[in-house]
């Protein structure tokens, strides 16, 4: 099996130069690692010229550049159209990779060939000099996303795709339609459509960097709700943990008992939550899509 790597990198100059390195670092065990795109369209830092710089150290590192931002789905087609191999990974540019993470998000694909995705388990970056509300609220939304994913696999159900990190077979898309936001989700549910199973893959770890101030959070909120919403609308595709009753089944009366003595921190969080859930819907109504990356 052949593995292509693709990476959206938006003004991601601090960050890509390690996750390359990184990728490299990767154990690659009964499959090669066959190319690494990163379409860093539309950056206006160092991100294009990182890239570059890595390219004579490895040949299988390749970029996409354009001028012009054209949105996750436009950078996520460019690298679609340039990938051959047998799997499909992609990877923000922002994240730091766990131990043999790849390797164990694509294991289940080369072990059966009725699963068609395979998402990971996406956890916050820990800044040590920060321990604010924010922070909080990132790992309360990572862990329920985490327990909501295991309960929905209990129970024989397709889990919500991670789009931090997530890899399918070639073939499921070709292309994803320009207004779509969450491609995770429109790769799932083309899978599903197709005959493929969807699982979630807890031991496939990365770390990513949350958003710390009101409202980068609840633009990053709105952001996921409105592309879930989106997908109902116009695919009649549920995301699983759109559900009350796997959300509530599923982690947030356990996420709940844990923090239980951080009652203002839950009823905030809960008060934000309704707000992007609101924000979202007013954006689907007004054909308002958040599709830029």
């Amino acid at each position: 099996m052949t593995i292509s790597v693709g990476i959206p990198a938006y003004n991601e100059e601090k960050t890509i130069s390690k996750l390359l390195h990184s990728l490299r670092e990767q154990p690659t065990n009964g499959f090669l690692l066959k190319e690494i795109v990163v379409n860093a369209s539309g950056s206006t830092d160092g991100t294009k010229a990182n890239v570059q710089a890595m390219m004579p150290i490895d040949s299988r590192i390749k970029l996409i550049y354009e001028i012009e931002r054209g949105g996750k789905a436009a950078a996520l087609n460019e690298i679609l159209r340039c990938v051959s191999g047998d799997l499909v990974l992609f990877l923000d540019a922002d994240v730091a990779l766990g131990k043999n993470a790849v390797q164990n998000l694509i294991t289940p694909l080369l072990q059966n060939q009725e699963i068609g995705v395979c998402s990971g388990n996406v956890m916050p970056l820990k800044d040590l000099k920060q321990k604010g509300f924010f922070e909080f609220a990132s790992l309360f939304t990572r862990e329920l996303h985490h327990e909501l994913c295991g309960y929905l696999m209990s129970k024989g159900l397709a889990p919500k795709v991670n789009g931090t990190f997530y890899a399918f077979r070639s073939g499921i898309v070709s292309s994803i339609p320009p207004l779509v936001v969450s491609d995770d989700e429109y790769v799932s549910w083309r899978a599903q459509e197709k005959g493929y199973q969807v699982v979630y893959v807890p031991n496939a770890l990365v770390f990513a960097t949350d958003p710390h101030r009101f409202t980068d959070f609840i633009q990053w909120q709105t952001r996921i709700l409105a592309g879930q919403l989106y997908m109902k609308r116009h695919f009649n595709y549920d995301v699983p943990t759109m559900r009350m009753s796997v959300a509530i089944r599923g982690g947030v009366v356990k996420l709940f008992s844990k923090y239980r003595r951080k009652v203002l921190s839950l009823l905030a969080l809960f008060i934000l939550a309704t707000l992007s859930f609101f924000l979202a819907y007013v954006k689907l109504v007004h054909a308002d899509v958040p599709y830029a990356y």
